[in-house]
């Protein structure tokens, strides 16, 4: 079942460059429903079967396989799946594109008994809980906006722990100008780190990605435990 935290869409404009920026909750729902739909899950540029760098900077937490766990701009990702393989037991995967979700439902199976999907917008978040770690793979950069940013970061503080961890990866300085149409920003891990004042740098990370087609996308990626008080 896919949890109806958001609201469901279909259809939506085309994902391909020169797309307009979506600028409000419902022009973003339907521009990355339009992204996903009618597609093969490898016919996205982020698309990975094995999420090495997320999965790497995860274990690095050491949490145990009880601890809840929120992946935010999931869209297809395979994240969710190594992690049941891997023992997790509380997890919640969030996009605002419902194909996507119903797509990794499918994948999941029976296995996917403890994963929660929920439809919504991570600028919007409101899930009544709270996790011990939040992971984000390529939602941040698309925020070219200080007010997104802003909206952002509630969202993360309303659903952190008091000592969560944080797990974000952008494009790296070297990485991409746009993705999917959109503008984007690039960061350096310093950059990233000091986009979250009231973190703690942990740990630091990167990866040369490449696409589906073989393209070089630089990630930059940062662990960082919320500091207490």
């Amino acid at each position: 079942m896919i949890d109806d935290h958001g609201s469901e869409v279909s259809g939506g404009t085309d994902g391909g460059a020169g797309s307009a920026r979506p600028a409000d909750a419902g022009s973003r729902s339907a521009f990355w429903e339009g992204v996903h739909h009618g597609k093969d899950v490898d016919g996205v540029s982020w698309w990975q079967s094995v999420p090495g760098l997320s999965l790497g900077l995860v274990d690095s937490t050491g949490l145990g396989r009880e601890e809840p766990i929120i992946d935010v701009g999931a869209g297809w990702s395979t994240l969710v799946d190594h992690l049941v393989e891997r023992g997790h037991r509380d997890l919640t995967a969030v996009d605002l594109s419902v194909t996507a979700l119903r797509t990794v439902r499918e994948r999941l199976g029976d296995a996917g008994e403890g994963v929660t999907l929920t439809p919504a917008d991570v600028l919007d978040l409101h899930l009544g809980r709270d996790y011990a770690l939040w992971h984000d793979r390529a939602v941040y950069h698309f925020l070219t906006e200080p007010g997104e940013r802003d909206d952002y970061r509630a969202s993360l503080e309303r659903h952190l722990r008091p000592d969560g961890r944080l797990v974000v990866a952008t494009f790296g300085p070297d990485g991409p100008t746009t993705c999917s149409g959109l503008p984007i920003v690039r960061y350096t891990h310093a950059e990233l780190a000091a986009e979250f004042p009231g973190f703690e740098l942990v740990d630091t990370a990167g990866e040369e990605h490449r696409t589906p087609w073989g393209a070089a996308q630089q990630f930059t990626a940062v662990l960082m435990r919320r500091r207490a008080g």
